[in-house]
């Protein structure tokens, strides 16, 4: 008799910004609804108040998701508006009280890791948090702070493009790498040899990486 293989685990399914493809992104509703539909975790960006507190927002002004204006470094907590949805503008402290198995914490802009580090620690969840940003500096400075935090790269897609081997073999091995689709899909064989530690987005649903010739760890999507 022939020995079956064991199944090969497919990837923890991140909502991108939570299920940002039905709900208001970055709020909680979106979070919540992300964890109805059966996903693993979700992905979020966080950026520091004036008076510090670590909140979830992708861009630097509010005016795009909140009902008001003005750049969230500048205001402090209570100054800030509602959101589009009626909701407060999260505080990471309050996501990281939702039973997510993985929750990725995209660092915005710089500085904001030792905001975003402490809320981490004090919640204990950072066997759950995985830190990334388009900012090296801002990963290299909490992982140097916190040596067990699991931290990523993020590349846009002309980045990624223009990566060589090199670079990545060169980069630490416990580092995570966070490709889009796009630049996975161009040159799979430079990402296969880190597939165990790679969360790759860019897409609309899981299936846009059905075909990859190697099961990455992580996808975060906009739905499902």
């Amino acid at each position: 008799m022939t020995a079956q293989r064991p199944p090969v685990p497919g990837p923890l399914i991140l909502g991108h910004r939570g299920l940002s493809s039905k709900h208001l992104e970055n709020s909680m509703e979106a979070f919540r609804a992300a964890m109805a539909a059966g996903m693993d975790g979700f992905e979020l960006d966080v950026q520091p108040t004036r008076d510090g507190v670590c909140m979830v927002l992708h861009d630097e002004d509010l005016a795009r998701t909140a009902n008001g204006s003005g750049l969230l470094r500048q205001m402090k907590v209570a100054e800030l508006p509602p959101l589009k949805n009626g909701e407060p503008v999260p505080r990471l402290a309050d996501v990281l009280d939702l039973p997510a198995q993985l929750i990725n914490v995209e660092l915005k802009g710089e500085p904001g890791w030792q905001q975003a580090l402490a809320t981490v620690e004090a919640a204990e969840a950072l066997d759950r948090v995985l830190f990334s940003s388009f900012e090296p500096s801002e990963v290299l400075q909490l992982w140097a702070a916190c040596e067990t935090a699991r931290c990523g790269f993020l590349w846009e897609t002309d980045e990624a493009l223009d990566l060589t081997p090199e670079e990545l073999a060169d980069l630490p091995e416990a580092l995570w790498l966070h490709p889009p689709l796009k630049a996975v899909k161009a040159r799979p064989e430079l990402w296969a040899p880190y597939a165990e530690r790679l969360a790759i987005w860019g897409m609309k649903t899981a299936a846009e990486a059905e075909g990859l010739p190697f099961v990455p760890a992580v996808l975060i999507v906009d739905g499902i």
